[in-house]
């Protein structure tokens, strides 16, 4: 066997400099690049460590309250998502067993967030969602009652309301808690 080699070609990283700052973004220069690079860094970490304490959270409330969630609400819930993720008839009996026990988790967690709201009246108020959508169109350079109009028709208003109200019970059971973190 014999192999003639025409060409070696090798993947080089791009110095970084002020050019590629400008090359992949609306950057001056490389500081400002890895100014905006940290702050989604930072952000990003922010965000995880937030969602790991509301993890925490939660989970010691089932632990401390146990409780059984009924299958038929885990039945709906993973008939939900394979029909959402287009689970194949074949693989549904699969994605039923893997999946079971992250519906019953999230139903358990649902369940804990609707109970402290009602029980402390955290609910999200037409308001909230008002200032929510006025913040939103805000960022967005829209009209705030043409994104109402736009997420009312996507069926996405509750999904606002639930992240208020989650963010309520959350705020709430985090003043009522000592969060110890790790350094």
């Amino acid at each position: 066997m014999r192999i003639t080699l025409n060409d070696v070609k090798r993947k080089t990283a791009p110095p970084l400099d002020d050019a590629f700052a400008r090359e992949v973004g609306d950057f001056e220069s490389l500081d400002a690049l890895k100014t905006v690079v940290r702050a989604d860094l930072i952000e990003h970490a922010q965000r995880d460590a937030d969602a790991e304490v509301r993890q925490k959270l939660i989970d010691d409330i089932i632990g401390a309250n146990p409780f059984d969630v009924p299958k038929s609400w885990v039945q709906q819930m993973i008939k939900s998502y394979a029909e959402a993720y287009q689970v194949p008839e074949g693989e549904r009996e699969r994605f039923t067993t893997e999946f079971r026990n992250m519906a019953e988790r999230q139903i358990r967690r649902d369940l804990v967030i609707e109970t402290i709201a009602e029980r402390e009246s955290l609910a999200a108020t037409e308001k909230d969602i008002d200032d929510r959508l006025s913040e939103q169109a805000e960022k967005r350079g829209v009209d705030p009652g043409q994104l109402y109009a736009q997420m009312e028709k996507s069926g996405r208003l509750k999904e606002i309301e639930h992240s208020i109200t989650e963010e309520k019970v959350f705020k709430w059971l985090t003043e009522r808690n000592e969060i110890l973190t790790q350094d």
